[in-house]
Protein backbone atom coordinates (compact mmCIF):
# COMPACT_ATOMS: atom_id res chain seq x y z
CA UNK A 1 0.00 0.00 0.00
CA UNK A 2 1.25 3.09 -1.18
CA UNK A 3 0.53 5.83 1.74
CA UNK A 4 0.65 9.43 1.80
CA UNK A 5 1.19 11.04 5.58
CA UNK A 6 0.10 14.86 5.64
CA UNK A 7 1.80 16.69 8.85
CA UNK A 8 2.45 20.81 8.26
CA UNK A 9 5.16 21.10 10.14
CA UNK A 10 8.00 18.37 11.62
CA UNK A 11 9.87 19.31 14.95
CA UNK A 12 11.84 16.79 17.08
CA UNK A 13 10.08 16.85 20.09
CA UNK A 14 6.13 17.15 19.26
CA UNK A 15 3.90 14.11 20.48
CA UNK A 16 1.74 14.54 16.98
CA UNK A 17 4.83 14.45 14.77
CA UNK A 18 6.16 11.70 16.89
CA UNK A 19 3.13 9.69 16.12
CA UNK A 20 3.45 10.47 12.27
CA UNK A 21 7.03 9.46 12.05
CA UNK A 22 6.24 6.61 14.24
CA UNK A 23 2.98 5.37 11.55
CA UNK A 24 5.08 5.83 8.72
CA UNK A 25 7.89 3.43 10.62
CA UNK A 26 5.19 0.88 11.14
CA UNK A 27 4.04 1.30 7.99
CA UNK A 28 7.30 0.27 6.37
CA UNK A 29 8.16 -2.86 8.65
CA UNK A 30 4.89 -4.14 7.67
CA UNK A 31 5.82 -3.60 4.01
CA UNK A 32 3.72 -0.61 2.96
CA UNK A 33 5.65 2.34 1.06
CA UNK A 34 4.69 5.66 3.77
CA UNK A 35 5.81 8.99 2.17
CA UNK A 36 5.81 11.92 4.85
CA UNK A 37 4.58 15.11 3.63
CA UNK A 38 5.04 18.07 4.92
CA UNK A 39 5.57 21.84 4.73
CA UNK A 40 8.65 21.97 7.21
CA UNK A 41 10.99 19.47 8.50
CA UNK A 42 13.37 20.35 11.38
CA UNK A 43 16.15 18.09 12.13
CA UNK A 44 16.93 14.72 11.32
CA UNK A 45 14.93 12.76 8.49
CA UNK A 46 14.73 9.37 8.42
CA UNK A 47 16.59 6.96 6.33
CA UNK A 48 14.41 4.91 4.75
CA UNK A 49 11.20 6.59 4.63
CA UNK A 50 10.99 9.12 1.67
CA UNK A 51 9.82 12.94 3.00
CA UNK A 52 8.20 15.38 0.29
CA UNK A 53 9.02 19.27 1.21
CA UNK A 54 6.46 21.31 0.07
CA UNK A 55 7.42 24.32 0.99
CA UNK A 56 4.09 26.09 1.00
CA UNK A 57 4.85 29.70 2.60
CA UNK A 58 2.60 31.66 4.45
CA UNK A 59 3.70 34.18 7.12
CA UNK A 60 0.91 33.98 9.59
CA UNK A 61 -0.17 30.71 11.28
CA UNK A 62 -3.92 30.17 9.60
CA UNK A 63 -1.96 31.26 6.46
CA UNK A 64 0.64 28.36 6.97
CA UNK A 65 -2.14 25.98 7.09
CA UNK A 66 -4.32 27.16 4.38
CA UNK A 67 -1.72 26.91 1.93
CA UNK A 68 -0.39 23.33 3.17
CA UNK A 69 -4.12 22.19 2.84
CA UNK A 70 -4.57 23.38 -0.71
CA UNK A 71 -0.66 22.52 -1.76
CA UNK A 72 -1.76 18.74 -0.80
CA UNK A 73 -4.80 18.58 -2.43
CA UNK A 74 -2.73 17.53 -6.12
CA UNK A 75 -1.20 15.11 -4.28
CA UNK A 76 -4.16 13.58 -3.09
CA UNK A 77 -6.13 13.59 -6.48
CA UNK A 78 -2.82 12.14 -8.45
CA UNK A 79 -3.87 8.79 -7.70
CA UNK A 80 0.02 8.27 -6.76
CA UNK A 81 -1.09 6.75 -2.92
CA UNK A 82 -3.64 3.99 -2.51
CA UNK A 83 -4.69 6.08 0.48
CA UNK A 84 -3.70 8.87 2.53
CA UNK A 85 -4.45 9.82 6.47
CA UNK A 86 -3.69 13.80 7.96
CA UNK A 87 -1.77 14.14 10.84
CA UNK A 88 -2.42 18.11 10.41
CA UNK A 89 -6.03 19.05 9.32
CA UNK A 90 -6.35 18.46 5.08
CA UNK A 91 -9.65 18.07 3.45
CA UNK A 92 -9.85 15.63 1.18
CA UNK A 93 -7.83 13.11 2.89
CA UNK A 94 -10.23 9.82 3.71
CA UNK A 95 -8.25 9.58 6.96
CA UNK A 96 -7.57 11.98 10.12
CA UNK A 97 -5.74 11.50 13.07
CA UNK A 98 -7.18 13.48 15.42
CA UNK A 99 -4.27 15.35 17.80
CA UNK A 100 -5.90 18.31 18.62
CA UNK A 101 -8.85 20.10 20.72
CA UNK A 102 -12.19 21.03 18.87
CA UNK A 103 -11.36 24.47 17.58
CA UNK A 104 -15.15 25.24 17.71
CA UNK A 105 -15.62 24.25 21.10
CA UNK A 106 -12.49 26.59 22.20
CA UNK A 107 -13.91 29.21 19.73
CA UNK A 108 -17.50 29.45 21.59
CA UNK A 109 -16.12 29.07 25.31
CA UNK A 110 -13.49 31.66 24.96
CA UNK A 111 -14.04 34.23 21.50
CA UNK A 112 -16.84 36.83 20.69
CA UNK A 113 -18.89 35.24 17.73
CA UNK A 114 -17.85 38.55 15.42
CA UNK A 115 -14.73 36.78 15.94
CA UNK A 116 -15.71 34.38 13.24
CA UNK A 117 -15.38 37.48 10.69
CA UNK A 118 -11.41 37.37 11.18
CA UNK A 119 -9.45 35.24 8.45
CA UNK A 120 -7.71 33.20 11.58
CA UNK A 121 -10.84 32.16 13.24
CA UNK A 122 -12.62 31.59 9.22
CA UNK A 123 -9.78 29.66 8.42
CA UNK A 124 -9.65 26.82 11.37
CA UNK A 125 -13.83 26.67 11.64
CA UNK A 126 -13.97 26.30 8.24
CA UNK A 127 -11.24 23.86 7.38
CA UNK A 128 -12.56 21.88 10.77
CA UNK A 129 -15.77 21.54 9.56
CA UNK A 130 -14.44 20.32 6.09
CA UNK A 131 -13.14 17.50 8.07
CA UNK A 132 -15.21 16.90 10.80
CA UNK A 133 -18.58 18.01 9.26
CA UNK A 134 -21.61 15.77 8.57
CA UNK A 135 -20.26 16.20 4.59
CA UNK A 136 -17.23 15.23 4.81
CA UNK A 137 -16.99 11.19 4.80
CA UNK A 138 -13.27 11.30 6.29
CA UNK A 139 -12.62 8.76 8.77
CA UNK A 140 -11.49 10.01 12.25
CA UNK A 141 -8.70 8.11 14.44
CA UNK A 142 -9.38 9.24 18.06
CA UNK A 143 -6.73 9.21 21.27
CA UNK A 144 -9.00 9.65 23.86
CA UNK A 145 -12.70 8.91 24.22
CA UNK A 146 -13.54 12.35 25.98
CA UNK A 147 -13.00 14.25 22.43
CA UNK A 148 -15.50 11.99 20.73
CA UNK A 149 -18.11 13.36 22.70
CA UNK A 150 -16.93 16.80 21.92
CA UNK A 151 -16.42 16.23 17.90
CA UNK A 152 -19.99 14.83 18.34
CA UNK A 153 -21.72 17.43 20.06
CA UNK A 154 -20.61 20.13 17.65
CA UNK A 155 -20.70 18.01 14.49
CA UNK A 156 -22.94 15.25 14.45
CA UNK A 157 -20.22 12.93 13.68
CA UNK A 158 -21.06 9.56 12.53
CA UNK A 159 -20.36 6.86 14.93
CA UNK A 160 -19.23 4.67 11.91
CA UNK A 161 -16.92 7.51 10.91
CA UNK A 162 -14.79 6.88 14.39
CA UNK A 163 -12.21 4.57 15.61
CA UNK A 164 -10.67 4.79 18.86
CA UNK A 165 -7.51 4.13 19.16
CA UNK A 166 -5.69 2.30 21.97
CA UNK A 167 -2.97 4.49 24.23
CA UNK A 168 0.23 4.13 21.73
CA UNK A 169 2.54 2.82 23.70
CA UNK A 170 6.48 1.07 22.60
CA UNK A 171 8.18 -1.26 24.83
CA UNK A 172 10.91 0.87 26.96
CA UNK A 173 13.94 0.99 25.17
CA UNK A 174 16.74 -1.00 26.89
CA UNK A 175 19.53 0.85 27.67
CA UNK A 176 22.16 -1.96 28.38
CA UNK A 177 22.16 -0.22 32.37
CA UNK A 178 20.21 -1.31 35.79
CA UNK A 179 17.87 0.93 37.19
CA UNK A 180 19.81 1.75 40.09
CA UNK A 181 22.62 2.34 37.52
CA UNK A 182 20.62 5.20 35.49
CA UNK A 183 19.16 6.76 38.67
CA UNK A 184 22.68 7.13 40.21
CA UNK A 185 23.50 8.74 36.99
CA UNK A 186 20.82 11.40 36.72
CA UNK A 187 20.95 12.24 40.46
CA UNK A 188 24.73 12.77 39.84
CA UNK A 189 24.11 14.72 37.23
CA UNK A 190 21.63 17.18 39.47
CA UNK A 191 24.36 17.19 42.11
CA UNK A 192 21.69 14.85 44.49
CA UNK A 193 22.09 12.16 46.83
CA UNK A 194 20.75 8.46 45.72
CA UNK A 195 18.13 9.04 48.83
CA UNK A 196 16.57 12.42 47.35
CA UNK A 197 13.17 12.23 45.72
CA UNK A 198 12.97 13.36 42.44
CA UNK A 199 9.97 14.74 40.63
CA UNK A 200 9.74 14.97 36.75
CA UNK A 201 7.90 17.03 34.37
CA UNK A 202 8.38 16.39 30.31
CA UNK A 203 6.50 18.82 28.17
CA UNK A 204 6.71 21.92 26.08
CA UNK A 205 4.67 25.01 26.94
CA UNK A 206 5.15 25.31 30.56
CA UNK A 207 2.39 27.73 30.57
CA UNK A 208 -0.76 25.92 29.38
CA UNK A 209 0.87 22.70 31.20
CA UNK A 210 1.20 24.18 34.36
CA UNK A 211 4.47 23.66 35.63
CA UNK A 212 4.40 26.76 37.93
CA UNK A 213 2.06 24.94 40.19
CA UNK A 214 4.54 21.96 40.39
CA UNK A 215 7.12 24.46 41.96
CA UNK A 216 4.65 26.23 43.94
CA UNK A 217 3.95 23.00 45.37
CA UNK A 218 7.81 22.42 45.97
CA UNK A 219 7.84 24.22 49.57
CA UNK A 220 4.59 21.86 50.68
CA UNK A 221 7.10 18.58 50.04
CA UNK A 222 9.43 17.51 52.24
CA UNK A 223 13.29 19.38 51.45
CA UNK A 224 15.42 16.50 49.55
CA UNK A 225 12.12 16.17 47.16
CA UNK A 226 13.54 17.90 43.44
CA UNK A 227 12.06 18.42 40.45
CA UNK A 228 13.45 18.04 36.91
CA UNK A 229 11.95 19.95 33.71
CA UNK A 230 12.58 18.65 30.79
CA UNK A 231 11.06 20.52 27.83
CA UNK A 232 11.44 22.86 24.77
CA UNK A 233 10.21 26.55 26.07
CA UNK A 234 11.45 29.26 27.67
CA UNK A 235 13.44 28.58 31.17
CA UNK A 236 13.23 32.20 32.67
CA UNK A 237 9.88 32.08 34.53
CA UNK A 238 10.12 29.22 35.83
CA UNK A 239 13.41 29.53 36.86
CA UNK A 240 12.46 33.45 38.55
CA UNK A 241 9.35 31.83 40.61
CA UNK A 242 11.78 29.14 41.48
CA UNK A 243 14.30 32.14 43.28
CA UNK A 244 11.17 33.89 44.79
CA UNK A 245 10.22 30.65 46.45
CA UNK A 246 13.38 29.73 48.17
CA UNK A 247 13.47 26.39 45.92
CA UNK A 248 15.79 27.47 43.31
CA UNK A 249 18.27 24.13 44.32
CA UNK A 250 15.27 21.80 44.24
CA UNK A 251 14.53 23.29 40.72
CA UNK A 252 16.57 21.98 37.34
CA UNK A 253 15.35 23.13 33.91
CA UNK A 254 16.74 20.52 31.65
CA UNK A 255 15.89 22.14 28.61
CA UNK A 256 14.52 19.85 25.65
CA UNK A 257 16.49 15.86 26.44
CA UNK A 258 16.88 13.44 23.76
CA UNK A 259 17.18 10.88 26.83
CA UNK A 260 13.88 11.10 28.22
CA UNK A 261 13.86 7.21 28.82
CA UNK A 262 16.60 7.42 31.00
CA UNK A 263 14.99 10.09 33.22
CA UNK A 264 11.70 8.71 33.65
CA UNK A 265 13.59 5.34 34.47
CA UNK A 266 15.15 7.48 37.50
CA UNK A 267 12.63 9.62 38.53
CA UNK A 268 10.02 8.71 41.40
CA UNK A 269 7.00 10.28 40.41
CA UNK A 270 6.00 11.73 36.85
CA UNK A 271 3.48 15.15 37.57
CA UNK A 272 1.46 16.42 34.89
CA UNK A 273 -0.94 19.36 35.93
CA UNK A 274 -2.38 20.39 32.37
CA UNK A 275 -4.79 22.83 31.54
CA UNK A 276 -5.33 20.98 28.26
CA UNK A 277 -4.29 17.63 26.84
CA UNK A 278 -5.88 15.98 23.98
CA UNK A 279 -4.32 12.69 25.29
CA UNK A 280 -0.75 12.47 26.84
CA UNK A 281 1.31 10.40 24.95
CA UNK A 282 4.39 11.06 28.21
CA UNK A 283 1.98 9.87 30.75
CA UNK A 284 1.40 6.32 28.84
CA UNK A 285 5.25 6.07 28.27
CA UNK A 286 6.47 6.96 31.64
CA UNK A 287 4.45 4.16 33.03
CA UNK A 288 6.48 1.64 30.36
CA UNK A 289 9.67 2.92 32.47
CA UNK A 290 7.58 1.39 35.83
CA UNK A 291 7.34 5.68 36.64
CA UNK A 292 3.91 6.33 38.48
CA UNK A 293 1.86 9.23 37.26
CA UNK A 294 -0.14 11.64 38.73
CA UNK A 295 -2.55 14.27 36.05
CA UNK A 296 -5.32 16.16 35.70
CA UNK A 297 -8.57 14.97 34.91
CA UNK A 298 -9.43 16.37 31.74
CA UNK A 299 -6.12 14.70 29.96
CA UNK A 300 -6.84 12.83 27.59
CA UNK A 301 -5.07 9.57 28.72
CA UNK A 302 -6.52 10.46 32.27
CA UNK A 303 -8.55 6.67 32.37
CA UNK A 304 -5.16 5.10 31.37
CA UNK A 305 -3.49 6.71 34.64
CA UNK A 306 -5.79 5.65 36.58
CA UNK A 307 -6.08 2.26 35.23
CA UNK A 308 -1.97 2.10 36.05
CA UNK A 309 -2.91 3.09 39.62
CA UNK A 310 -1.76 6.31 38.86
CA UNK A 311 -4.12 9.45 40.89
CA UNK A 312 -5.95 11.84 39.34
CA UNK A 313 -5.92 15.53 39.90
CA UNK A 314 -8.77 17.75 39.90
CA UNK A 315 -8.61 20.20 36.57
CA UNK A 316 -8.00 23.12 38.69
CA UNK A 317 -5.78 21.95 41.31
CA UNK A 318 -3.99 24.00 43.36
CA UNK A 319 -0.26 23.47 44.62
CA UNK A 320 -1.67 22.21 47.61
CA UNK A 321 -3.62 19.10 46.30
CA UNK A 322 -0.54 18.46 44.06
CA UNK A 323 1.73 18.18 46.93
CA UNK A 324 -1.03 16.18 49.08
CA UNK A 325 -0.99 13.82 45.99
CA UNK A 326 2.59 13.88 45.43
CA UNK A 327 3.64 13.20 49.12
CA UNK A 328 1.13 9.86 49.31
CA UNK A 329 2.26 8.61 46.12
CA UNK A 330 5.73 8.87 46.91
CA UNK A 331 5.04 7.30 50.36
CA UNK A 332 3.96 4.34 48.34
CA UNK A 333 6.16 4.17 45.27
CA UNK A 334 7.18 0.56 45.32
CA UNK A 335 3.14 -0.10 45.22
CA UNK A 336 2.92 2.16 41.89
CA UNK A 337 5.38 1.03 39.86
CA UNK A 338 4.13 -2.16 40.15
CA UNK A 339 0.98 -0.90 39.34
CA UNK A 340 2.39 0.64 36.32
CA UNK A 341 4.24 -1.97 35.46
CA UNK A 342 1.64 -4.33 35.35
CA UNK A 343 -0.67 -1.95 33.36
CA UNK A 344 2.04 -1.49 30.86
CA UNK A 345 2.69 -5.11 30.09
CA UNK A 346 -0.94 -5.35 28.23
CA UNK A 347 -0.21 -6.60 24.59
CA UNK A 348 -3.32 -4.71 23.22
CA UNK A 349 -2.12 -1.55 24.13
CA UNK A 350 1.22 -1.42 21.33
CA UNK A 351 -1.06 -2.18 18.73
CA UNK A 352 -1.94 1.06 17.60
CA UNK A 353 -0.15 1.36 14.52
CA UNK A 354 -2.18 -1.97 13.22
CA UNK A 355 -5.57 -0.50 14.00
CA UNK A 356 -4.69 2.46 11.90
CA UNK A 357 -3.32 0.44 9.03
CA UNK A 358 -5.56 -2.33 8.93
CA UNK A 359 -8.63 -0.12 8.96
CA UNK A 360 -6.80 1.80 6.22
CA UNK A 361 -6.19 -1.50 4.04
CA UNK A 362 -9.62 -2.08 4.12
CA UNK A 363 -10.81 0.45 2.58
CA UNK A 364 -8.69 0.25 -0.44
CA UNK A 365 -9.13 -3.72 -0.59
Amino acid sequence: MKLAIFLQHYFPYGGLQRDAVRLAEAARAAGDQPTLVVATWEGEKPGDIPVIELNSGGHSNHRKAARFAKACQPLIRSGAYDSSIGFSRVPGTPFHFCGDACFLEKFQTSQPALARLLPRYRHFLSNEWLVFGAGADTHIFFLAAPDITTYQHHYQLADHRITLLPPWLRPAEPSGLHHDEIRRRIRAELGLSEDDQLLLFVGSNFKLKRVDKIIEALPLLADPIHLAICGNDDPGPPTKLANSLGVARRVHVMGPRDDIPAWMTAADLLVHPSSRETAGMVLVEALTYGLPVTCTRLCGYASHVADAGGHLLSNDCTPAEIALVANDMLAHQASHREKALAWSSHPEHYRTADVILDRIRASIA
